[in-house]
């Protein structure tokens, strides 16, 4: 039971840690939109922190198992009833979800004047609201809903089965919680990765789920940077069907990594590559320390 307490006092911190980067966020943007004097700039800001407020409203609704909104227009609603938001701000975030869809989709000619005019008041009141939702979260229960990962592992199995050599789900859903209620999954195909193919993927995994499309984030591992890579191998496997190929993916991302920090150690430091063995395995615990086997299947503890 302790085991099990401190999970979740893991995954809370995971999710609180989320939630905060993104409230930080919307302050970066309102800072610039402060200093902004272009029209196309504070257009896009006005955008930009109109989104990252809706975001962040979902991620606390998916984070805490409430009912998600089917538009971004009853996300305001669903935190009032929920008693996070009064009726204010539950009619601002639905204003500000309606001026979303107009500054993306460009539905009508956008008046200059009403952007300019709005935006004088986003300065105020997006600061205001994120303040307000992230207050009225704290009395909430904030044990994250737990889903049956091997569920849905054997139903993206599958779906993609027969298509990929590789597949794992990675993520917050491996953690036992979700922020913006994504699947996150990494394939690698055969013989090159293959956008078109990348969309039927997508198409068929929700399909499978039974989840809208747009929950599903599909990337081909071997085009990912290698401390992503090395994220989503530690991912759960959904499918390997070649463990050759895992060996070198997770081998190569730690040599690309490796040598980044060499590098790094070298310019910073002006010291023999030598030197930066030890440095190196001191702060990160490389291959030389019994943390970090050097065997790629392996994860560190």
């Amino acid at each position: 039971m302790i085991k099990g307490r401190v999970a979740n006092w893991c995954v809370l911190m995971d999710v609180l840690e989320r939630v905060k980067r993104q409230a930080n966020l919307v302050e970066e943007l309102v800072t610039e939109l402060e200093a902004e004097k272009s029209y196309r700039g504070i257009e896009k800001l006005v955008q930009l922190i109109i989104q990252s407020i809706l975001d962040l409203c979902l991620m606390i609704i998916i984070a805490l198992g409430w009912e998600r909104p089917k538009a971004y227009s009853e996300i305001g609603y669903t935190l009032r009833e929920s008693g996070v938001v009064g009726d204010d701000e539950a009619e601002l975030l639905k204003s500000m979800a309606g001026l979303r869809n107009v500054l993306v989709h460009a539905y009508a000619a956008v008046n200059r004047g009403k952007v300019d005019e709005f935006a004088k008041r986003l300065k105020v009141d997006a600061p205001r609201i994120v303040s307000t939702v992230l207050r009225g979260i704290k009395e909430k229960p904030t044990d994250p809903p737990i889903e049956d990962v091997a569920e849905v592992v054997e139903k993206l199995r599958s779906a993609l089965s027969s298509r990929v050599v590789l597949a794992f789900l990675y993520g917050g859903r491996t953690k036992g919680y979700t922020l913006k209620g994504d699947y996150d999954i990494a394939v690698l195909m055969k013989p090159q990765c293959d956008l078109y193919k990348l969309g039927e993927l997508i198409v068929d995994a929700a399909k499978a789920l039974g989840v809208p499309e747009e929950n599903i984030d599909i990337v081909c591992i071997d085009m990912l940077p290698p401390e992503h890579v090395l994220e989503a191998l530690d991912g759960v496997p959904i499918i390997i069907d070649d463990p050759v190929q895992l060996f070198e993916l997770r081998y190569r991302a730690i040599l690309q990594l490796q040598s980044f920090y060499f590098f790094i150690f070298s310019s910073f430091f002006n010291t023999p590559i030598v030197d930066n063995f030890l440095i190196l395995s001191l702060v990160t615990g490389s291959f030389f320390s019994p943390r970090c086997p050097i065997n790629p299947f392996d994860k560190c503890l």
